[in-house]
C-alpha cells in the first residue's frame, strides 16, 4: 500500500507496507469464531468416547493463533521516504527503523525499471551517493506503478528508467 502524506508545507512523507486484510483485532475475531467452532465439535466427540480428540484441538487452536501472529507480525514491515527543506530521509522497518539513511535531495536519483513480460512487476530503485536501496519489494503491481507515479509527479523526485543509466555494482 502506497500512503502520502503532507506533514507541513514543504515536507511530505510516502509510507510503503504491505497489503493485509486486517489487523490483529480483526484477526482475533476470527480466531475465536474458529476455537469456538472446534471445541464445540471437540466437546462434542469427547462426549461420544473419543476424548483424546481435546487436546488435539487445544494445539490446532494454539497452532492457528501462532501462525496468524507471525504472518501479521511480517506484514507490519513499513519503509518510509520523507523529504524536507532539501533533505531526504529512508527509514525501514517495524515498530522502530531498523534502518535509516539521510541524502541530499539532490544527489537522490529513482530509476524504474519497466517490467520484462506483460505481468512483470516494475523494480524501483533508491540511488544516491554511490549506493543503490531497492524500495517496495513487498508492494505489488499496482503499487509498484503508483509509487513511481507518486514519486515522480506528487514528491518532484528524479525518476529515470534504467535503459536512461548506466547500472554499476556497488
Amino acid at each position: 500500500m502506497v500512503t502520502l502524506h503532507a506533514l507541513t508545507d514543504h515536507a511530505r512523507q510516502l509510507v510503503l507496507s504491505p497489503n493485509r486484510s486486517m489487523d490483529w483485532k480483526g484477526n482475533l475475531y476470527v480466531l475465536l469464531a474458529a476455537s469456538v467452532v472446534l471445541l464445540i465439535l471437540a466437546v462434542g466427540m469427547a462426549l461420544n468416547g473419543a476424548w483424546l480428540v481435546l487436546p488435539f484441538a487445544g494445539i490446532e487452536i494454539i497452532a492457528l493463533g501462532s501462525a496468524m501472529r507471525l504472518t501479521l507480525r511480517k506484514l507490519d514491515f513499513r519503509e518510509v521516504i520523507t523529504v524536507q527543506n532539501g533533505v531526504l530521509r529512508l527509514e525501514r522497518g517495524r515498530d522502530i527503523p531498523d534502518f535509516n539513511l539521510t541524502f541530499p535531495q539532490q544527489s537522490v536519483r529513482f530509476l524504474v525499471d519497466g517490467p520484462d513480460r506483460p505481468m512483470g512487476l516494475p523494480l524501483i530503485d533508491l540511488v544516491a551517493l554511490g549506493h543503490c536501496y531497492r524500495l517496495g519489494e513487498f508492494l505489488n503491481r499496482a503499487d509498484r506503478f503508483k509509487l513511481a507515479r507518486v514519486l515522480k509527479e506528487q514528491l518532484n523526485l528524479q525518476v529515470s528508467k534504467y535503459n536512461t543509466f548506466q547500472r554499476t555494482s556497488f
